[in-house]
């Protein structure tokens, strides 16, 4: 898998422009995007969305989601794609 759910929440800083992105997208809905924002933490933040929303957004939401970090945290997935030579998104689903 790819890392871990726990190593790619804890690791995630800034979560406001993935946010706006899977509302944008219609992964999210308001009401989710308005509760998660309000999470102090990034790592809230991102457990949350995880474990939320994204669980309930089907595979289309999880792939965009995924294409979503690779354009917002480019180095991050590259860094847990080199920890874990079998990369898949199956942490995701």
């Amino acid at each position: 898998s790819l890392g871990t759910p726990s190593e790619l929440i804890k690791r995630v800083s800034n979560v406001e422009p993935i946010l706006d992105e899977l509302l944008r997208q219609n992964v999210i809905q308001q009401e989710s995007y308005d509760e998660i924002k309000t999470l102090p933490t990034a790592e809230e933040k991102m457990r949350e969305l995880i474990s939320g929303p994204l669980k309930s957004s089907g595979v289309q939401g999880k792939d965009i989601f995924y294409e979503i970090l690779i354009e917002n945290q480019p180095l991050l997935i590259k860094d847990l794609k080199r920890m874990d030579a079998e990369v898949s998104k199956s942490w995701l689903y």
